[in-house]
This record gives structure tokens, sequence and C-alpha cells, in this order.
């Protein structure tokens, strides 16, 4: 090939690739996060998991059979997350937890888990309403262990015996990963009672995850 050819065809591509090379406009985004104390939080931020066998800091006792035993000297375990609110009664610090991490032993056959934990909303008469969603992540798809596994959830208000309890809704853990149910509005000093009912058809380990929401609007979350 003719060298005055080959050049020409080298600036010929050179020219190509600068013509189509990418040209970027350059914007940028500098912030500040400032993080309070659990000790600081307030509204949404003051709700969580929680277990008591008595008053819990003036909220209603809630997840009693937390350790219960099932069957034999098996017992159930819960692992519990970060501490995001926190206050002191007296000299008595209570926290409420993001996360809960729970293992339920049982056998085949039906079984009612009562009150395995709460879920409350620690704060004065001045906070405001907040609105609670749980939606289903991971559902108990265990190729047929259980025919049965619902979250049944009941709200128990006040501070002082009696306290009041009333049925919302039960969560089906067998539902299609994504369902979403938005469970009820809490006040301050409201909690939900958690419970468990399952029918086991066979031996196995069955897992599932369960995502909770809470705003002071109410929006349905689209995560």
């Amino acid at each position: 090939m003719d060298r005055r050819l080959l050049l020409l065809l080298v600036a010929v591509i050179a020219l190509v690739g600068a013509v189509n090379a990418t040209v970027y406009a350059y914007r940028w985004i500098t912030g500040t996060i400032n993080i309070e104390p659990a000790t600081a939080a307030r509204g949404a931020a003051c709700t969580g998991f929680y277990s008591s066998t008595d008053n819990y800091g003036g909220l209603p006792p809630a997840g009693t059979n937390a350790n219960a035993q099932t069957y034999g000297t098996n017992t159930i375990s819960v692992i519990t997350g970060d501490a995001v609110c926190q206050w002191t009664v007296d000299t008595t610090t209570y926290s409420l937890y993001e996360s809960i991490t729970v293992t339920i032993p049982v056998t085949v056959g039906s079984w009612y888990i009562q009150d395995f934990y709460g879920f409350g909303y620690y704060g004065s008469a001045s906070d405001p309403t907040v609105y609670v969603w749980f939606i289903l992540e991971d559902p108990a798809n265990d190729n047929g262990r259980l025919t049965t596994a619902k979250l049944k959830i009941y709200k128990v208000s006040g501070t002082t015996p009696p306290y009041v309890t009333e049925y919302v809704t039960e969560f089906d853990l067998l539902a299609a990963s994504g369902n979403k149910a938005y469970i009820t509005s809490l006040s301050a000093n409201e909690t939900l009672r958690l419970d468990l009912y399952l029918d086991a058809e066979s031996a196995g380990t069955v897992e599932f995850r369960i995502d909770v929401y809470v705003s002071q609007e109410y929006e349905t979350p689209s995560p």
C-alpha cells in the first residue's frame, strides 16, 4: 500500500475517533449528614422491636414469650440488632431495636406462638401518629414443609393495667415476594404484639424475611 494512502487512512480513523469521543458536562453533590445518638430519637425514629415481662418504661408489655420453651428443652431464640431509640426512667435505660432474628424450634404439626416479640413506639402525647407497613421480602418458600405460616398482629395500648389489646390483621408468610400490608397507625406508647401460627408438614429449615417501614406520613413505601 502507498505510504501516503496509509497515512491518510490513519488520519481519517483518528478523526472519526475524535468525533465520536464521549463528552461530559461535570456536576457534583457534596453533603453533610448529622447523626445523633439513639437517645435523641423522636417520632418515627423512636420505633422498634422490644421484649418485656412487665411495663417497659412507659410501653405496654410485649414479647413476654421471647424465650419460651417450645418442646423438650428447646426454646425460642431472639437476637436483636442495633438500639435505635433509648430513654431512661429513674435509673433504668430502655431500648428499641431496628431488627430481630428469631429462631423458633417446632415439630411437625400445628403451632401457635403467642407474643414472641413486640414492636413499639415510645414518645409523648405531642409526638405525631406514625404508620406501619410490613413488606414480605423473602417468603417462607420451603417446598411444602409449611402449609400455613401467618404472622398475626395485635395492637396493645395503655401504660398501666388493664392494657387494651385489639386484633389488627394477619400477614401471610407464604405469599409472593413483595407483598405489602399496611398494618396500622400507632400513637406514642402503643405497641404491636406479634404472634405466629404454623402448620408444619415435614422436617427441615424454613427461612423468611419481613421488612418493616414506619413513617409520619401515610404514604405506601416503594423500595
